[in-house]
């Protein structure tokens, strides 16, 4: 199964966030990054049972990488989809084989051929884990977040949060791994602590070189209620 240390790419893998952080740039629950990253214990009745995580391949237990990210968004999609994390780890299993990629959620090989396994299988194990839901979550949830992934030598590379339309990226090379305006490394949540604290956008765009769309995304992004 095709590993990816020997393809340079360790700053994708290298402890970034904590798991505080990745609740909240994927859009998850307090604690959820921790428990699918590194599994839990919970209690069944009298029994004591462990959870495994969604995928053991991970180099840093204690922190999470921007691999680690990317797998905890999809894996929250498809749950906001009803997919059971039992259901999560077997789709994951199986494309482990399939694809022949050790994280396989991740790749470009999934965005491009994964569609085939995902929904395509017939008779085997995949349909009878996806029930026949497969088309709809490929083609609502899955597809439309990999169309907002850059990719570099196979892995993931870059996320656009809000498309590729906007100017928000999260580039593991600027700003610690947090969300900027694109193009100038200036994090998003500067940009809004500073709009919190009175300052007129043009103002922000003046200080930190940037132009008025990147101040108006930077907004949208850290203040969508308030746009």
């Amino acid at each position: 199964m095709i590993g990816y240390r020997d393809q340079g790419y360790e700053r994708l893998m290298r402890p970034l966030y904590s798991f505080a952080e990745a609740d909240r740039l994927a859009g998850v629950t307090r604690g959820t990054s921790s428990r699918w990253l590194k599994g839990y214990r919970y209690w069944y009745t009298d029994e004591r049972r462990a959870a495994p995580p969604i995928t053991p391949e991970r180099n840093q237990p204690g922190a999470v990488s921007f691999i680690d990210l990317v797998e905890v968004i999809v894996t929250g999609k498809l749950r906001q989809r009803g997919f059971s994390l039992r259901r999560i780890r077997q789709i994951n299993e199986y494309c482990q084989l399939a694809l022949n990629r050790n994280r396989p959620l991740v790749t470009e090989t999934f965005k491009t051929d994964g569609r085939e396994v995902f929904v395509k299988a017939q008779g085997g194990f995949l349909l009878d884990v996806l029930h026949g839901r497969g088309t709809q979550a490929w083609d609502e949830v899955l597809d439309p977040f990999l169309d907002t992934l850059d990719y570099e030598g196979e892995l993931a590379r870059r996320w656009w949060p809000r498309g590729k339309a906007e100017p928000v990226v999260v580039d593991p090379d600027y700003g610690f791994g947090l969300p900027v305006v694109s193009g100038s490394g200036v994090r998003t949540e500067i940009v809004a602590e500073r709009f919190r604290a009175g300052d007129a956008p043009e103002d922000i765009a003046y200080d930190f070189g940037l132009s008025p769309a990147g101040v108006e995304a930077a907004l949208r992004y850290e203040l969508p209620d308030a746009a």
